[in-house]
């Protein structure tokens, strides 16, 4: 059996996030400053995986939520992660899938230890990363664990293409003839592009956009948001559209994953939907993105611009058991946007 221990912050914070920074399935929502940044929230209960020789081979970023005090001693689940869009094994890279699979099944166990019911776990996508291996997907169902899939959420991303010549043969050519329109008006409104660093300029939009169309807040506060893009200015950019008249009629967060540009919130005010603005910022981002971003990995562009998930989560707003947002799933399939499943797993411990 591999040896399993506990994440102890400061003896364990240097080896984890150098462990991140140097494997292609670390990503930047792993390492400690922004997996702790709202650590009030959860209880953290993050692990590392040592081999025979004490190398250090996976973590797995996990955590359960505070139970109250008369909760004590009821059953709990341990989530991978709740406070993040994705968890999951993180492993070193080369190892084997058998190895991997090892991992897993002996992380299981030690879990038993502690009385969790459940490990709820989504895995990173394959899509946000150089390595395409879903070697994951397979263990998680193997027949030696009971598990379940809980939910696949539909994620839409565009092919981003690899040049100018790309864009306008193939690229452009998969937008409808309804976006073809849209992004026609767009470009007769005089509207611009702008890349900024402070949250407070537009967090408002959001807020508003998410509370009248779905009843939500964002899941970050202003102030979050802004303490995360300052410590990973590199991955998380401030995207805003003014109009002719200099005001803010649509903005984004946008995060950097290694081969895939997320949107993670896209907003747009009355004046900016009536402009198509929002059309207008994800072409411009398909059409620009080489030059717009800069990339850790010059070798070898971004692939995909992802345009996050249209499943509706407040469930106030199901009908009849659709949990498709079938206006927002149909705004993104007019870019060609394909689709990737997230898939996420409820295995009994």
């Amino acid at each position: 059996m591999y040896s399993i221990k506990k994440f102890e912050f400061t003896k364990n914070k240097t080896a984890w996030n150098v462990f991140i920074k140097n494997n292609s399935e670390g990503h930047f929502f792993f390492e400690t400053d922004y997996l702790f940044y709202h650590k009030e929230r959860f209880e953290d209960f993050s692990l590392l995986i040592y081999n025979q020789k004490n190398e250090l081979i996976c973590v797995l970023p996990a955590c359960f939520e505070k139970i109250e005090e008369e909760k004590i001693g009821e059953e709990k689940n341990i989530f991978s992660h709740k406070g993040l869009t994705f968890g999951g094994f993180v492993f070193k890279d080369k190892l084997s899938f058998l190895e991997k699979r090892k991992c897993v099944l002996d992380c299981l166990h030690f879990l038993e230890k502690y009385n969790f019911k459940y490990l709820i776990i989504k895995p990173i996508p394959s899509f946000f990363l150089m390595d395409k291996n879903e070697a994951i997907h397979r263990i998680l169902n193997d027949n030696l664990l009971e598990s379940t899939i809980l939910r696949v959420e539909a994620n839409c991303v565009i092919d981003l293409p690899t040049s100018k010549t790309d864009y306008q043969n193939t690229t452009y050519q998969n937008y409808s003839k309804r976006k073809k329109r849209n992004l026609k008006k767009a470009s007769q409104a005089n509207l611009e592009i702008e890349k900024i660093k402070i949250a407070t300029d537009f967090w408002k939009i959001i807020e508003q956009n998410l509370r009248c169309r779905h009843n939500l807040l964002p899941v970050h506060s202003a102030i979050e948001i802004q303490l995360l893009h300052d410590k990973f200015s590199q991955n998380i950019h401030f995207l805003i559209v003014k109009n002719s008249k200099n005001d803010i009629i649509a903005c984004s967060v946008v995060f950097i994953y290694q081969s895939t540009i997320h949107l993670q919130y896209l907003a747009a005010t009355k004046k900016g939907k009536e402009t198509n603005a929002l059309d207008f910022l994800i072409n411009y981002l398909v059409e620009n993105h080489s030059v717009f971003f800069n990339k850790s990995t010059p070798s070898k562009g971004f692939e995909y611009l992802s345009l996050g998930v249209s499943d509706l989560r407040n469930t106030n707003e199901i009908r009849d058991n659709n949990s498709i947002n079938e206006g927002l799933f149909k705004w993104k399939e007019e870019f060609g946007a394909k689709v990737f499943s997230h898939f996420v797993y409820q295995i009994a411990l």
